[in-house]
Order: C-alpha cells, then sequence, then structure tokens
C-alpha cells in the first residue's frame, strides 16, 4: 500500500532502476524476484517493488541503509541481467505527480538513475550532500566493475552462499567441489562487493539520523 506522502516527513530511500537487457521473456522472472525482495526486505519497505513496463522496477524503502543489500540481493535473483539503479535519499513531503524540490526522494531517483545511465554504471546514490554524494557516488565507482564482471557461475555461487551461509552447503548444491565455490566467490570478489555495501549502509544510516535530526 503505497505512503501518504501528504504526511509522511521522514527520509527514506526510493530506487528507481532499468534493467537494459529484459525483453519480453524476462519479465515472469523479473516479477519473482521482485516478489522475493518484497518479502525479504518487508519490513524495511515503504513501497514495494514493482515491475513498470518491460524494463523499469521502482521502490521505496523506509529504511536507507537496507537499500545496498537490497539492490545485491535483487542483482544476484536476476543475474546475468544487468541491474541500473538510481537512489534518492529524501524525505516525501510531496505527492509523486506534485511539484518536486530539491529534498523530494522521487525527483532525486529519478537524477540518479539518469546518471548512471549517462556514466554507464550500475548504482548511484544522490540526496546525502554535496559530499556524501561524491562519496557514494566514488565507491559505487569502484565496484560497480566488479559486479560487473561477474560470469555466471560466480552469479551462481555468490547467490546460492547468500541463502545457504556455507561453501558446504553451497558445493553440495551445485554439484561442485567446496574449492571450486570458494574459487568462484573469490574471483566474483564477494567480500570485496559486501564490504562496500555495509560500507553505504553504515554511511546511510548515519545520514538519516542526521536529516531526521534537521
Amino acid at each position: 500500500m503505497p505512503i501518504d506522502r501528504r504526511r509522511e516527513t521522514k527520509v527514506i530511500a526510493v530506487v528507481f532502476a532499468h534493467v537494459p537487457d529484459a525483453d519480453a521473456a524476462d519479465r515472469d522472472r523479473l516479477r519473482g524476484a521482485l516478489e522475493r525482495v518484497n518479502q525479504l526486505f518487508r519490513p524495511a519497505l515503504a513501497e514495494p517493488f514493482v515491475l513498470v513496463g518491460a524494463d523499469r522496477l521502482d521502490g521505496a524503502l523506509a529504511d536507507p541503509a537496507q537499500t545496498p543489500l537490497c539492490l545485491s540481493v535483487l542483482r544476484e535473483l536476476i543475474a546475468p541481467l544487468e541491474l541500473r539503479a538510481g537512489v534518492g535519499i529524501g524525505v516525501v513531503d510531496y505527492r509523486r505527480d506534485a511539484a518536486a524540490t530539491d529534498r523530494d526522494a522521487y525527483s532525486v531517483a529519478r537524477r540518479a538513475l539518469q546518471l548512471v545511465v549517462r556514466d554507464k554504471g550500475l548504482t548511484r546514490y544522490l540526496g546525502t550532500g554535496d559530499a556524501g554524494d561524491v562519496l557514494l557516488g566514488a565507491l559505487c565507482r569502484l565496484v560497480d566493475p566488479l559486479v560487473r564482471a561477474r560470469t555466471d557461475k560466480q552469479w551462481e555461487a555468490i547467490a546460492a552462499y547468500r541463502e545457504l551461509g556455507h561453501q558446504r552447503a553451497v558445493a553440495e548444491q551445485l554439484g561442485v567441489t567446496r574449492q571450486s565455490v570458494g574459487d568462484r566467490l573469490a574471483a566474483g570478489n564477494r567480500r570485496a562487493v559486501e564490504e562496500a555495501d555495509a560500507a553505504i549502509a553504515a554511511y546511510l544510516s548515519y545520514q538519516r539520523r542526521q536529516q531526521s535530526v534537521d
């Protein structure tokens, strides 16, 4: 159920995402992935993630700090399809179709997605202030190539490891050796991406507390 923007003033994260290579045959898969994300992140949602047209995904998180993990899980669910995401951090004082201000999360997310597409990146965060946007932008530029370079087998191992939590269990599920699982996780830069996600989450948590006080 959409949040009431006439009353709600909390800082949230709005995600506008684009899947450039999606076609009609991918829609069911995308819908299934969004249903799973909505289930996993239900406590943190402000608006459920939905498929808009053939290749647009929209959603909003009441807890911005959950955004990096949410995007990583979504990417694992739809891989090898590529997800480009613009994240707007801001308030929701205004209706989506009303005149927006610089702090309106929907307007900020729209600009963030435009920058991602323009720069051919994967993720962009805006709305945390000039210094914060630069910092998060630099992190994303470091992480994006690591994510984009993953092979299908690396995506498969990373997704299974997130679900199962142990390399032995992943090896049994995939029918490979534990060493092969470890190699795929390392080559897919799982740890580096998770550390970057944690750093972004910590900053967004801090930023949310600061903006809520303001």
